[in-house]
């Protein structure tokens, strides 16, 4: 396997970067911050656009770029992508992060799980590289987000930049969208800790066929024109709208449910769990969380016996053995 330099694709072509990640997770500061880190380099044409519908907060999104010596004349999504970014784990059990990379690409993971770990669960060839983003963003920015570390993590992986430009290409960004001192204070400290947080490897693991872009074989059970499944398709998990490390829990072991019904009408995915009850009228047993919980929290705020809560929870990864 021959790894694909970044700065040679620059060079000699175009280097395309694709980001999967959910709205509101900061995928699009992220790219729009690495493109303006890329424009600092005069010699360099760079073309930068985000890809959502009108989705909610927490669907499946993507940003794509495109870096090169030339001048860029392609005007395209990215499908087959040098480097690939999954912003959040909870993208990736919907859609495939690493499809259309070719064997010797670059690939950048928001978590806490090791480049290993991740070049054997998604079956990835090339260079991995992982940083707890959302962990980084929750000690200074009181917030699970993890695009100022990834976006630290894309810097180092395509090299070349030093500290203080990586850092003020992402300040100056976040400037054009009138963000107070005091928050660009604690994204310049984000900033600073995310660079020795950088893990990486290089691991060749990916099988023959996998991460294939697809061929166009029809819209399927999607609307004619469609572009996206979002919430067009029965077959589309809403769960994997839910961020990732948290789960809804349903706790009542001494039947304190009164009735009132209040979850189930709120549901606007219709998963709670109840039977017909002979005093209460109803008694809610749970929820199914399988498909279509993405936390909204309807439940959580109308329960008047606060049965429901969102619960810290990891993804158990049961890995089939890899052979060559």
């Amino acid at each position: 396997m021959k790894l694909l330099d970044p700065r040679s694709m620059m060079a000699e072509s175009d280097l395309e970067l694709r980001g999967d990640g959910k709205a509101g997770g900061g995928l699009v500061l992220a790219f729009q911050s690495l493109a303006d880190l890329m424009l600092g380099d005069a010699s360099l044409h760079v073309q930068e656009w985000p890809f959502f519908s009108s989705a909610r907060r927490g669907a499946n999104i993507r940003s794509f770029l495109r870096v090169s010596a030339r001048p860029i004349q392609t005007a395209c999504e990215v499908t087959r992508p040098g480097m690939a970014l999954l912003m959040d784990e909870a993208a990736g059990r919907s859609v495939d992060f690493a499809e259309g990379v070719p064997p010797g690409g670059t690939f950048v993971l928001n978590t806490q799980r090791s480049p290993e770990e991740c070049a054997r669960h998604y079956r990835l060839s090339g260079r991995v590289f992982t940083i707890a983003g959302d962990t980084i963003g929750e000690r200074f920015l009181k917030h699970t987000i993890g695009n100022v570390s990834t976006y630290v993590a894309m810097a180092q992986a395509i090299g070349g930049f030093t500290r203080e430009h990586t850092v003020e290409s992402f300040v100056k960004t976040l400037k054009k969208r009138r963000i107070p001192e005091l928050v660009l204070q604690r994204n310049r400290e984000a900033l600073a800790a995310s660079f020795d947080e950088v893990r990486s490897g290089t691991f060749d693991l990916a099988g023959p066929g996998d991460h294939a872009p697809p061929t166009f074989d029809g819209y399927g059970e999607l609307p004619v024109g469609a572009q996206t499944s979002l919430r067009l398709s029965q077959t589309n998990r809403t769960a994997d709208y839910a961020r990732s490390g948290f789960r809804l829990h349903f706790s009542d072991p001494e039947l304190k449910c009164n009735g009132c019904s209040h979850c189930i009408t709120n549901c606007p995915e219709g998963i709670i769990l109840w039977r017909p009850d002979p005093e209460r009228g109803v008694l809610v047993t749970g929820a199914d969380v399988s498909s279509y919980c993405k936390l909204c929290g309807e439940c959580i705020s109308v329960c008047p016996e606060h049965l429901f809560s969102e619960a810290p929870y990891e993804e158990a990864w049961e890995e089939a053995e890899v052979r060559s």
